[in-house]
């Protein structure tokens, strides 16, 4: 009886241990770079350029030798073999095409923290067919876009939730809400695809 409780206890704890690991940011496999100038967050660190070797699941840290990193830059993420980007709460930006190609990207949460997200910074993702937007106050890039299809319109007119499309789909609709038309924005029928 006690060996059956003692590995018991051994395999929950080996469980947990792979859990936290899971979730543990990847360091080893992320560039960071103090912002510069006379910015008000000058003492804060930005994410610039993930090792080209990067793959799978990505943790990004909400803190670097102690300091906040409150910026996603650059092609930081512009990978097609990364699935997934845990985005943490200190990140205010997400830069000029930082997933641009990402086409590994299935879903993404955007946490309340971000305040603007820059042209192209998810443009052909073309799998990315899942967007979760903790908040509703982010400024978008005029220019080339930020999302493909019409994700921009929908969330300046729907506020945070989520959103979703079909793979390589044009037209997005929130969870729970009905997909418009992209040019009268008139609601469409149900199981209705544009040509």
């Amino acid at each position: 009886m006690k060996k059956k409780t003692l590995m018991s206890i051994v395999l929950l704890a080996i469980i947990g241990t792979s859990a936290v690991f899971a979730q543990a940011p990847t360091l080893d496999k992320l560039r960071f770079q103090l912002n510069g100038g006379k910015t008000d967050d000058k003492d804060c660190y930005q994410v610039t350029r993930a090792n080209n070797n990067i793959t799978g699941d990505i943790v990004i840290p909400d803190t670097y030798n102690g300091k906040p990193i409150n910026r996603m830059y650059g092609i930081a993420f512009q990978n097609p073999n990364i699935t997934s980007i845990i985005i943490p709460n200190s990140i205010t930006l997400i830069g000029i095409n930082t997933c641009l190609q990402a086409t590994g990207l299935t879903s993404i949460t955007i946490p309340a923290s971000v305040t603007t997200i820059e042209r192209g910074a998810f443009m052909e993702c073309k799998n990315l067919t899942s967007v979760t937007f903790q908040g509703s106050n982010i400024t978008f890039d005029k220019g080339l876009g930020t999302f493909d299809g019409d994700l921009v319109t929908k969330y300046q007119a729907g506020g945070a939730g989520t959103y979703t499309r079909s793979a390589g789909g044009k037209v997005w609709t929130k969870k729970g809400g009905v997909a418009l038309c992209p040019t009268c924005g008139q609601p469409l029928p149900a199981g209705f695809k544009l040509p």
